[in-house]
């Protein structure tokens, strides 16, 4: 897998970097008993001008994930797809019972984990993984058992597809069943083609079913950031290649470009 550098988006890192060290820590072994493997998210998409105030608001609710002395996190993800991106194209005609099969590298600790996602019939997300030793594109024998174990896929029926890098901070509800991610820093890679969204966060709240309201949710709410659905396999793809079925995601196209208020993204947003 390719060693990609972290994006700045200018004036972002000293203000997380104070607002982040303000939070009560938990741990990774006191985060197991919110793992969530199946659950329901929530997600919304703002300026990354707007998440070190977002945090400062959620830090009387949350606990942050430390981890070796990391409050956050360097991701990077290999997406894995049929040549005729039949994950990509489920997920856009909402087909229901759907896949995402990744290799990804938790490039702080220094694991790789082979993970596939399912999207059940229900909007409920499970998610399988085991961590392997090998960062290879190609798939070992271990690997192709558990595709094969949990997903109707092949690995002879796949091949790698979109690349993705970005930064990432945890949060744990400090009484109730909930996770938060917060996503930024956002670049994508397919083939030689490469877009960065350094205005671009992704905040996804991952809770049952039934947990009822989350604190983060009702912040987000109030600064008028509404719930959208948004897979960054998904977006980095349809941004990328321009010969994907792309239809469905015309509004979040539009959204990206409004947030983005920077001619120098727009081409990358807007189909003739």
């Amino acid at each position: 897998m390719h060693d990609i550098k972290a994006i700045d988006f200018p004036g972002t890192d000293k203000q997380l970097e104070q607002v982040t060290g303000l939070f009560s820590t938990i741990s990774l072994a006191e985060m197991d008993a919110v793992k969530l493997l199946d659950r329901f998210d929530t997600k919304f998409i703002f300026h990354s001008c707007d998440l070190p105030a977002f945090l400062d608001q959620a830090k009387p609710h949350y606990h942050i994930l430390e981890v070796q002395n990391h409050l956050v996190f360097q991701y990077i993800t290999q997406y894995f797809d049929t040549p005729e991106f039949e994950m990509y194209l489920n997920h856009h005609n909402r087909k229901l019972n759907r896949f995402k099969v990744r290799k990804r590298e938790y490039c702080t600790t220094g694991e790789f984990f082979f993970e596939i996602k399912f999207k059940t019939n229900k909007g409920n997300t499970r998610k399988s993984r085991i961590q392997v030793e090998n960062p290879s594109i190609v798939l070992s024998k271990e690997e192709k058992n558990f595709l094969k174990q949990n997903s109707p896929y092949k690995a002879k029926k796949l091949e790698p597809k979109l690349l993705n890098q970005f930064r990432r901070i945890t949060l744990v509800h400090k009484t109730d069943n909930e996770r938060v991610t917060l996503d930024f820093d956002l670049g994508f890679h397919l083939g030689d083609n490469f877009v960065n969204l350094p205005f671009l966060s992704i905040a996804e709240i991952k809770k049952e079913r039934r947990a009822g309201t989350s604190d983060l949710g009702v912040i987000l709410k109030k600064e008028n950031i509404l719930p959208m659905k948004f897979s960054k396999y998904c977006m980095g793809s349809v941004l990328l290649n321009r010969e994907l079925k792309y239809n469905r995601f015309k509004t979040k196209l539009i959204t990206l470009n409004k947030l983005s208020n920077d001619s120098i993204y727009s081409s990358a947003f807007i189909r003739l």
